[in-house]
């Protein structure tokens, strides 16, 4: 039987090479704005705040590069989609409130991947980036105020704030270079450039604070490599990811303590 190669064999994490340990994530789930937006700013967004604690939709692309066995970096796009009622001059007006964000995102990996990616690893990451919002009114203001017309590309872009957010998560190993992932995060958008830096305003409201929200999203990550595969014509290696990976599902199916798992010459008494 033929085996076919690619650009998809097993990434050298101990390479330098920038061709090597590259990482392409794709998520979904959900996100809530945490507070609502200074007066000063409202003109921006049609004149009317957030809706706060409502949960909406959200997608997340990642490009990432290993540069070393614990360490990665690289960009993220978040896109965030929240419809709720939101008060208009003494009344509930419903609005839709959209963000985008574009990040440089550092992660950390508490367990090192050089030799081989563990079935299950924990993450801790830092994003700086800037974060564009749009609010749209879908409802008349009681003194009979139309609707605004929808942003034109251009003051959508305007609205653009410094964004920070720290997040934590968790990655289970599918196979040799594909993972399930995901992540909860808590974001802040800022007027000042200064806070990008500032971890510890993620926290609370300080007087630069635009807004804050959370989200939790889940989705699949995949590493690969642009480096040419070293590998025989005739005969394809387990990689040892591999190997651990389908050790895990014998272990699952007859079970840790069964004697299939242990050899012949196991020892019962002495428990070796």
């Amino acid at each position: 039987m033929l085996s076919l190669h690619g650009f998809a064999q097993e990434p050298k994490l101990k390479s330098t090479s920038w061709r090597d340990n590259w990482k392409l994530e794709i998520k979904t789930g959900v996100g809530s704005l945490m507070s609502h937006v200074p007066e000063k700013y409202l003109d921006k967004i049609n004149n009317v705040n957030i809706p706060l604690f409502v949960p909406g939709p959200m997608g997340v692309f990642s490009f990432k590069k290993g540069i070393t066995s614990r360490l990665e970096m690289g960009y993220q796009f978040d896109i965030l989609r929240i419809q709720g009622k939101v008060d208009g001059q003494g009344t509930d007006i419903k609005v839709l409130t959209q963000a985008y964000t574009h990040s440089y995102l550092i992660q950390f990996n508490l367990r090192e991947t050089n030799d081989f990616k563990p079935l299950f690893n924990y993450y801790l990451n830092y994003k700086i980036g800037g974060i564009s919002l749009k609010n749209e009114r879908l409802e008349q203001l009681p003194d009979g105020t139309n609707p605004a017309v929808v942003a034109s590309e251009k003051e959508f872009v305007s609205n653009v704030a410094v964004l920070t957010g720290i997040g934590i998560g968790m990655n289970y190993q599918l196979s040799n270079n594909l993972s399930l992932t995901g992540s909860f995060d808590l974001n802040r958008s800022s007027d000042s450039a200064g806070d990008a830096l500032q971890i510890h305003k993620l926290f609370y409201n300080s007087p630069n604070t635009v807004n804050s929200y959370i989200a939790l999203s889940v989705g699949l990550s995949y590493w690969f490599n642009f480096s040419k595969p070293k590998e025989s014509s005739y005969f394809k290696a387990r990689t040892e990811t591999e190997r651990l990976l389908l050790k895990s599902k014998i272990e699952k199916k007859k079970g840790r303590s069964s004697a299939k798992n242990n050899s012949n010459w196991y020892n019962y008494k002495k428990g070796r």
